[in-house]
């Protein structure tokens, strides 16, 4: 009975990472290939940014500082996580000289191009993937229409018009908050103006409009 429910245990096990293409573990008999996440300065890059493997091998990302993912894309968006596409997560990392920097590591199943990018600041001015830090897995060749540098040059689009929208929002920003300032000084200015007819000699005194007078001993009366 045990060593028949250990061995169901270990089917289930088996088409779960099949299903997923992606394990904490995983086991294959083809080439490691390492691939580092950012850099120990916290630069924006995958080094390598694209590799060509063969089905058996697998991928190793290893994180550098400062924190970020390691996340599946398609070549349309490069920087929107795919449907139903891996994501390592993110993974802050302070020290680059640790003995124990975290890795995220995916199986190669087909030869097939896989998209990735870091979600980090995702859909801000201050995006990664923005910045270019995408990376390919088996990419088409240089000059075909699905080659890595359309792909990044595609990511770093996306990032001038995130840039581009928040100094948009920026300057109208200030501008509405210029307007709402002049209106008010120019409320207040004109709250506190005050207007007269003619002066009255028979008792020595301004003649006012309805809104204000001003009396013998000299001192403002306002009718509100």
């Amino acid at each position: 009975m045990f060593f028949r429910s250990l061995a169901l245990l270990s089917t289930v096990a088996a088409l779960f990472s099949s299903n997923l293409a992606v394990s904490a573990y995983p086991t294959t008999s083809g080439k490691v290939w390492h691939v580092t996440v950012g850099n120990a300065t916290g630069g924006t890059i995958f080094n390598p940014n694209y590799i060509n493997a063969s089905p058996g091998d697998r991928v190793e990302f290893t994180f550098n500082p400062k924190n970020h993912s390691v996340t599946q894309s398609s070549f349309a968006n490069p920087c929107t996580h795919l449907n139903n596409g891996f994501d390592a997560g993110f993974h802050p990392v302070a020290n680059a000289s640790s003995w124990d920097l975290p890795t995220f590591s995916i199986n190669v199943n087909d030869t097939k191009p896989v998209w990735v990018y870091c979600r980090q600041a995702e859909n801000t001015a201050g995006s990664h993937c923005g910045k270019g830090m995408v990376f390919g897995l088996n990419p088409g060749a240089e000059g075909s229409n699905n080659s890595f540098s359309l792909f990044q040059q595609a990511a770093l689009q996306i990032g001038q018009q995130l840039v581009a929208s928040a100094s948009s929002a920026s300057v109208a920003s200030t501008a509405s908050a210029t307007h709402t300032t002049t209106q008010a000084a120019a409320s207040s200015s004109s709250s506190w103006s005050d207007h007269y007819d003619s002066w009255n000699h028979d008792d020595n005194s301004w003649s006012y409009d309805d809104d204000d007078s001003y009396d013998n001993d000299y001192k403002w009366r306002r009718d509100y």
